[in-house]
């Protein structure tokens, strides 16, 4: 497949949105390792505030922000580093020619959509903790007002977006199409299911 093009200089925080592919392939052949860093710490405090949206507050909100901070960068390289390995060695099912480092960058580039809900995160948490937290008593995203609605829907089109990207970035990492990056995300995710799914059952199975 033919490389992709890029122009210098470009943005990949702006030009994730319209220009995926290209963004993909200017952090991966013009970027130094500090861009890297920047997208293991940013995408990784992103991660961990939206792993405490719709669960219980157990801390207060600035001990949240800390935690986020310091530990979501930690789980954003250990989850970057085997992600990236296994879309490495699916890959070569399809024929993709990426290296273990260019596919780390481009996973990491494609969690760029993600990161931009980090203000929209914040404003919630801070002024509307009563939604943005799982109250006790409530089932999740119950009795949501109209503000935290229009949040979620965000939310899920940022995250059906960054979804998109990463195809794109896994396919551009390996030199190949969209789709093949598309089925190099899905397989090892549907086996990884059928796998909780069948010890779950055998466990079920055996307690009986």
């Amino acid at each position: 497949m033919k490389t992709t093009e890029y122009q210098e200089n470009l943005n990949p925080f702006t030009a994730i949105w319209t220009r995926p592919r290209a963004s993909v392939r200017y952090v991966i052949e013009e970027k130094a390792s500090s861009f890297t860093f920047l997208l293991i710490v940013l995408s990784g405090f992103v991660g961990g505030l939206l792993s405490s949206l719709d669960s219980e507050q157990f801390l207060p909100v600035g001990g949240i922000f800390l935690l986020a901070l310091l530990g979501g960068p930690i789980g954003a390289v250990v989850s970057t580093a085997i992600g990236s390995g296994i879309y490495l060695l699916v890959g070569r099912l399809f024929k993709g020619e990426a290296t273990y480092t260019e596919m780390f960058r481009a996973v990491l580039t494609g969690q760029i959509p993600q990161i931009w809900l980090f203000p929209m995160l914040v404003f919630w948490m801070l002024l509307f903790p009563e939604t943005y937290f799982l109250q006790s008593g409530e089932m999740p995203f119950e009795d949501g007002d109209l503000l935290s609605l229009l949040f979620i829907l965000i939310l899920g089109i940022v995250s059906i977006w960054t979804f998109i990207v990463q195809c794109k970035a896994v396919g551009e990492a390996h030199r190949i199409s969209a789709w093949k990056g598309f089925f190099i995300i899905v397989i090892p995710a549907t086996v990884f299911i059928v796998i909780i799914v069948a010890i779950i059952a055998a466990v079920m199975i055996a307690s009986v």
